[in-house]
């Protein structure tokens, strides 16, 4: 499978988003999940506590419009009876939901498709978001001249 029909597949689930409940102050003896390592702490708590499996996929981290949302991949964790659970704290207190889609297939291409620059994915609708043009982003931004001009 590609990367543009992985993200392809990604955007046209993305309406299927799951509202991920966050588990505020989950702990292991001294250990508490850190902003931002999802993936460790959700290994580190698979490895540490019996009944629950890692579920890899993609977050949903902004919105751009309407119709638009950016997707950066991350992991949560299954308990036993099926239910999801986000263990990972963020830094903005006010980001109230997780939406998130299950990365569907093995460790391997989830790892593949979030490397490098990859980290990150954008849909539009239940589509791929066209790439942003550097120059057009440029269009309408006024250009302070310098002092003496």
């Amino acid at each position: 499978m590609t990367r543009d029909e992985y993200v392809r597949d990604i955007c046209a689930r993305s309406g299927a988003a799951v509202d991920v409940p966050f588990w505020p102050d989950p702990f292991i003896g001294d250990w508490k999940p850190n902003v931002g390592e999802c993936h460790a702490n959700v290994d580190y708590w698979v490895a540490h506590q019996d009944g629950y499996t890692p579920v890899r996929g993609w977050l949903c981290y902004a919105g751009f419009g309407p119709d638009s949302r950016g997707y950066t991949a991350h992991s949560v964790l299954r308990y036993s009876n099926g239910e999801l659970v986000d263990i990972t704290p963020v830094e903005d207190r006010n980001f109230a939901h997780r939406w998130f889609i299950e990365h569907l297939g093995d460790e391997a291409t989830f790892l593949e498709m979030r490397k490098d620059t990859f980290i990150t994915l954008a849909c539009q609708g239940n589509r791929p978001a066209p790439q942003p043009d550097p120059i057009w982003a440029l269009g309408d931004y006024d250009f302070p001249l310098e002092e003496g001009l």
